[in-house]
């Protein structure tokens, strides 16, 4: 499951980004004042930027928790440099 973050990161984001969608068209059909829409707007939107940010950080770091170091052409050359 470690090597899956690709594929967990694209759904997470998927999902997240439906469920912005859904909350802006709400918002957008609500009888709330043109600002008071506006500034939600900006905020829910601000809050997927957030989120795409965190995602990608942690495919990030648990990719170089997975994978750095543990190449076999870095061992093979640590192996025949020592």
């Amino acid at each position: 499951m470690g090597q899956d973050t690709v594929l967990i990161s694209a759904f997470s984001c998927s999902a997240i980004g439906g469920a912005i969608w859904l909350i802006l068209r709400q918002l957008q059909a609500s009888s709330l004042p043109g600002r008071v829409q506006r500034l939600l707007t900006y905020s829910v939107l601000g809050l997927f930027v957030v989120t795409a940010i965190y995602v990608i950080h942690w495919h990030s770091q648990n990719y170089k928790a997975n994978f750095t170091g543990k190449s076999e052409v870095l061992q093979m050359t640590n192996i025949r440099v020592a």
